[in-house]
């Protein structure tokens, strides 16, 4: 069984001394999307340069910024931290995302015990916030991950409706996972699209050469048990700005590239903007949030193609997981 990731990731961030002075700053809430400023985030003390998760950069404290997928519903969170932090602190952030959901707080959606709308939002607050706080501390290689993805595949699998994975491929089959009804999903011609329920996600990935898994699974739970379900030989790319976590723990749990987002001091104004104005996706990219990935296998190199990432690990089991 796959630990939690995000418990990990929060351990991580603590043993190098992330959280020590980090102080929440502002919130902005769009329709599709949050972001979350923090001041004070320490980098460096502690760093493990050289490795896939912390970059040997300088020390000191940043202002940095983090996003989530903004889930449905509103409510007294919403009202209470729009534009505003107060009496929020970082470590209740930290603790909404990595809560265990029980009790009169959730119910079923997708996999059992993911938190409703009254916690979901809070939930992504946090998971945003954890993403500032891994900001300066991950080597990310600039750059969208799928211009290095092997296109000869027959069959994909994706964790949430991830249109650019339709666009990329020819002639493949592309299995949805999803938690509620798309309806008609349109595709390419060539691309055959077939969606799933949670609960069929084994059936959804079997056999699939390349899997992803968007980033909004950190909201909406189930995480580990995808991991569990993607076939041994597949790729897995972990995707989406609300992915943009240390990627130590994710790869430790079997993800091959963590593919994430990042935004500098002097865009953030205008990327504020845009989230506020209900913008995601390729509206952030051009407000100014750049695409910036990493890869589990450093010895394949970035530009291999990452069909091979998985293949030439050495410490992969190579049978199916059914």
């Amino acid at each position: 069984m796959i630990d939690p990731i995000l418990p990990a990731v929060v351990d991580r961030l603590r043993s190098i001394g992330a959280l020590e002075g980090a102080t929440a700053e502002r919130v902005t809430l769009g329709d599709a999307t949050l972001m979350v400023e923090l001041a004070g985030v320490e980098s460096g003390t502690g760093a493990e340069a050289g490795t896939a998760d912390v970059a040997g950069g300088s020390r000191g404290s940043h202002r940095t910024a983090g996003f989530a997928h903004r889930p449905p519903g509103n409510g007294r969170t919403a009202d209470a931290l729009d534009e505003s932090t107060d009496g929020v602190d970082v470590e209740t952030l930290v603790r909404w995302a990595t809560r265990t959901p029980g009790g009169s707080s959730t119910e079923t959606i997708g996999y059992p015990g993911t938190p409703r709308d009254g916690t979901l939002l809070e939930r992504a607050l946090g998971v945003a916030a954890i993403n500032a706080l891994s900001a300066p501390f991950v080597d990310w290689n600039p750059g969208d991950p799928m211009a290095l993805l092997d296109p000869a595949v027959d069959a994909i699998t994706t964790v949430g409706l991830f249109r650019p994975a339709f666009r990329k491929f020819a002639d493949v089959d592309v299995r949805v996972i999803e938690r509620t009804d798309v309806g008609s999903v349109s595709s390419p011609d060539g691309v055959s699209v077939t969606t799933f329920r949670p609960d069929a996600a084994s059936a959804a990935m079997a056999d699939a050469d390349v899997v992803f898994v968007t980033g909004s699974t950190f909201v909406y739970g189930g995480l580990e048990a995808y991991l569990e379900a993607a076939p041994a030989a597949a790729t897995v790319v972990l995707i989406g700005a609300t992915a943009s976590v240390l990627p130590g723990p994710a790869f430790a749990a079997g993800v091959d590239v963590v593919a994430g987002a990042s935004v500098t001091e002097t865009e953030r104004d205008r990327v504020r903007e845009a989230v506020r104005a209900g913008a995601c996706g390729t509206d952030l990219h051009d407000a100014g949030v750049r695409k910036v990935y990493a890869v589990a296998d450093r010895a394949t190199g970035p530009g291999q193609a990452l069909k091979r990432v998985r293949n030439e690990r050495p410490d992969r089991d190579d049978t199916t997981n059914d």
